[in-house]
Formats: C-alpha cells, structure tokens, sequence
C-alpha cells in the first residue's frame, strides 16, 4: 500500500508539473503582449516555478482550485519578493496559472492512469 501511495504522489506530481508548465507556458506565448523578450523571461521563470508547485500540492494532499491557487500564488509571489520578477509578471504568471487549473487538473488525473 505504501509503494502505490509512493508511486501515486510521484505521478500526480509529475503530471502536475508538466500541466502547469505546458498551460502557463502556453498562455504566455499566445498573449497579446508586445516584446518577445518579456514573453521569454516570464517563460523562463514559470520554468523554475514549476518544480516549486509541483512539490507543495505533493506535501497538501489534497487537490482544489482553491488550494493550487493559493500555492501558486506563493510561488510567484516569492519570486516577485525575491525582485525575480515584476509585479505586472507576476500578476501575468498568476492569471495564466489559474486559467489553466482544468489542464493540470486532468494531466493529474492522467498520471493516476
């Protein structure tokens, strides 16, 4: 039982992290946002944040979309803190990850598979 539970969060958290990376990923790339440059630094840091959410939904068990919001909002807000990125990034990385809560949600119940 344990190896299954072992092997059920490390899926879910794969599966988690690949959503959110591929959806936020995405919407930065379609927005209508001028400077290619901004796009491919905000896509830069979303790179790093993924691993960061992926591990924190992992550690909180249970997945709403309450809860990925208030972790990715912690993520990025950190990042934001940390003068990593800008407020306007950060509010920009935010609204993307929570437009794509259905992608990472189904790409959490795929890795269950």
């Amino acid at each position: 039982m344990k190896e299954e539970k072992k092997s059920y969060l490390k899926g879910a958290a794969t599966g988690i992290a690949l959503g959110a990376l591929a959806g936020a990923i995405a919407g930065i790339l379609m927005a209508p946002k001028s400077g290619k440059e901004t796009r491919k630094d905000i896509a830069k840091w979303v790179d790093k944040m993924k691993d960061e959410i992926a591990q924190k939904l992992e550690a909180a068990g249970d997945f709403t979309k309450e809860k990925y919001e208030q972790i990715s909002s912690s993520v990025v807000d950190a990042y934001e803190k940390a003068k990593k990125i800008t407020s306007s990034e950060a509010q920009e990385i935010k609204e993307d990850l929570s437009k794509n809560f259905d992608k990472v949600k189904k790409a959490k119940k795929e890795s269950k598979k």
